[in-house]
């Protein structure tokens, strides 16, 4: 397989070194005069004749041919303020929270957009919210999608299953309002087969595993979206979105213990988790200018989400069933959030921003914990599985923007953010908070094509509502209890960043960043038994980072570029447990990835692959420690642990896009081994090590999109 891949690698780099060279030198001309660079606001321009030779069908396709940007989503978090994805529409960010931004952007063809706008560092009048690079989409304001139709279908084979996929939005023009309805369906299979093997500690083998997962997950979402463009400039945006989700994955897994002659059976295990969720958003905003200058934004968004679960657990011996345990869990929030916005440009120097952002949030969670021994289920007591938790939440912010001249850029801001945290139930208390959040920006054009950036902030992370529920995992016979005492990590983050951007298409950037935290969250143990999320205390953290474009046209490959990514990471924190100094939990210690594309642009053809090593992370319980191989994501969706995919697309058919890709095509397995101890850590005293590996296979798509 891997050879035949090779083969069509070379046999497509032969054939678009020779045929496409003379072609993709007018194009390259024809770029230059595409993309213009503003040196003092650190914005470059992209026209569409840019994109020309990638062919777009719809914004999404020409965001993301952007040298040195990948489309970032934002942070999970409530409220706006802290949930900023890094592209604008019309220098507006989307009033929606659980919308991407590749689905707007797929629903807006790329006939309607005038010029797309990288923007580094800061820009008068552009709502940064402390990221380095945004991209802004400015559309046409001559066109509209009237009765339009955008499209997407999506069919996946794994293991011998095929999952249909599809969307289909459409654009009309009623009472001068631009409206879009849609529909989607997504879900797919994900099988994996593996062995896991347990281990005495001295390395005699006790357990062998033969294991198999089946995860399938399906959701409906209809949306509904419309703007309205009054005469006077006012803007009116509504939104609403509802999704049904219903996920289902089995687990079983054939234990055999060794003896002289080989295995023999020793039980059968099966894990079923089912899980059904609704929610619905409903969000606007109005905008409109007070004066020259003088914008104002009006935002508001609701959110209600139900979800129910049913985990079971059962093991069988040749006697029958001996041991079954299960978990039902009802899981119901809400969020409420409302948002102004005053910007303020009284010159080209200088921008002001003003807002104010108030939120409510619900969680009511119950859990259910049974064991059946063989006498029938009883209910297990565990701690706070039974509760309510409710946030009060206020934020305003100011930020004001300095150009002195067309080589510095100054950005300064505060936020101060406070709340009222309380929770009923197995457990009550009542919290308040209050945080300034000061942050500096300071970005030096060093010429046309390079720029240096200086940032500092403190940052105030948000607690997680589920970390005040006890939650059971059945499959790993772990518990993590509730922390009604938890608090939220705070940071002083300073950061330095370095872009050089060359020959049209090429771009990289080196970045380091310095993290002082102070009550990071990790697991800290709770009565001795469980494990609870907590605050370790003081922790600091290094982040080294290169995001590179390069251009190949130097070797003969004509109109192709690599993206070659990679970061490093270190950290420390004191162990609550063994009291020693050690790295954060669950964060990856290093990650990199490459992806080749080439436009053979004559034949509306590209090519490429994509390569990731997968990330590495440890993890630390009371009576475990524990070490993952997993994923990375080359291509956008889930692979295994230094995956490669290879696809092909064609933009033969005018108004769509074709792409087949294969994606797992290395099939390397997953890895995990636990270190189970005989007590807390502290005692160093190995009870058992388990060994697993998992495969997920080969995956096959085919995808089609477009507009009509």
């Amino acid at each position: 397989m891997i050879s035949r891949l090779l083969c069509v690698c070379l046999f497509g780099i032969f054939v678009s070194s020779t045929g496409e060279t003379v072609a993709s030198v007018v194009q390259v001309a024809d770029a230059i005069t595409s993309v213009s660079e503003d040196q003092g606001e650190g914005i470059s321009t992209y026209k569409p004749d840019f994109f020309a030779s990638y062919y777009p069908v719809t914004a999404l396709d020409m965001v993301r041919q952007v040298p040195g940007f990948s489309i970032d989503n934002g942070d999970d978090v409530r409220g706006f303020g802290g949930a900023a994805g890094n592209v604008l529409i019309d220098g507006e960010r989307p009033s929606t929270k659980s919308d991407s931004l590749d689905n707007i952007l797929l629903r807006i063809s790329a006939e309607r957009v005038a010029y797309v706008e990288l923007i580094r560092g800061s820009a008068p009048g552009i709502d940064m919210r402390g990221l380095s690079r945004v991209v802004n989409v400015t559309l046409k304001t001559d066109a509209q999608d009237v009765e339009r139709n955008n499209w997407s279908f999506e069919s996946t084979l794994s293991r011998d299953r095929v999952v249909i996929n599809a969307e289909l939005f459409h654009n009309l023009n009623i009472g001068g309002a631009d409206v879009t309805v849609g529909l989607a369906r997504q879900g797919g299979p994900f099988r994996s087969t593996g062995v896991e093997q347990r281990f005495a500690p001295i390395g005699t083998l006790v357990e062998h595993r033969d294991e198999a997962s089946q995860f399938d997950f399906a959701l409906w979402t209809p949306t509904f979206n419309l703007e309205k463009k009054f005469a006077n400039g006012h803007i009116l945006r509504l939104s609403a979105k509802a999704v049904d989700t219903r996920t289902k994955n089995d687990e079983s897994s054939l234990v055999e213990a060794p003896t002289g002659a080989g295995l023999s059976f020793l039980r059968f295990d099966a894990n079923q988790v089912i899980i059904h969720d609704e929610s619905t958003e409903f969000g606007g905003d109005y905008s409109f200018a007070l004066a020259k200058g003088l914008d104002v934004k009006l935002i508001g968004l609701r959110n209600d989400n139900t979800g129910k679960g049913r985990f079971t657990s059962t093991s069988q011996n040749v006697s029958g069933v001996f041991n079954a345990s299960r978990v039902s869990t009802r899981d119901v929030t809400s969020e409420t959030i409302s948002r102004i916005v005053v910007d303020w440009v009284p010159g080209k120097k200088h921008s002001l921003q003003f807002a104010a952002e108030g939120a409510l949030n619900d969680l009511d969670a119950n859990l259910l914990l049974e064991a059946d021994a063989g006498a029938g289920f009883e209910k297990i007591d565990i701690p706070i599985s039974n509760t309510r938790v409710k946030e009060r939440r206020a934020e305003v912010s100011t930020a004001w923007v300095y150009i002195p001249n067309k080589h510095w850029t100054l950005e300064t801001g505060l936020k101060f953010e406070t709340s009222r945290l309380s929770q009923s139930g197995d457990a009550s208390r009542t919290r308040h908070f209050s945080f300034p959040k000061p942050s500096f920006t300071l970005s030096h054009n060093i010429s046309e094509k390079n720029q240096l950036r200086f940032s500092a902030e403190r940052t105030v992370a948000q607690l997680n509502f589920n970390d005040f529920v006890t939650s059971v995992n059945l499959i790993d016979d772990l518990t993590d209890v509730g922390n009604p005492e938890l608090e939220p990590d705070r940071a002083w983050v300073l950061k330095g960043e370095w872009e050089r951007r060359f020959a049209q298409k090429g771009s990289v950037t080196f970045s380091v960043r310095r993290d002082w935290i102070t009550q990071v969250q990790g697991r800290v143990p709770f009565a001795g038994v469980f494990d609870a999320p907590g605050n370790l205390g003081g922790a600091t953290r290094w982040f080294f980072e290169v995001d590179t474009r390069l251009p190949l046209d130097v070797l003969g490959l004509t109109n192709a570029t690599l993206d070659a990514n990679g970061f490093m990471r270190t950290s420390a924190v004191t162990d609550p447990v063994t009291g020693e100094r050690r790295a954060l939990g669950g964060e990856t210690k290093n990650n990199f990835s490459f992806e080749f594309r080439q436009d053979l642009s004559t034949k509306k053809v590209a090519w490429g692959w994509a390569y990731n090593n997968g990330v590495k992370s440890r993890l630390f319980r009371l009576f475990e420690e524990q070490f993952n191989h997993t994923g990375g994501v080359p291509g956008g969706g889930p692979t295994t642990p230094r995956a490669f995919s290879a696809f092909i697309e064609t933009t033969r058919i005018r108004g769509m896009t074709a792409i087949f890709d294969v994606r797992s095509v290395l099939n390397r397995p997953e890895e995990r081994t636990r270190f189970l101890f005989a007590g807390p850590r502290s005692l160093g005293v190995i009870e058992a090590i388990e060994m697993q590996q998992r495969k997920s296979g080969l995956r096959y798509r085919l995808q089609l999109r477009g507009t009509f």
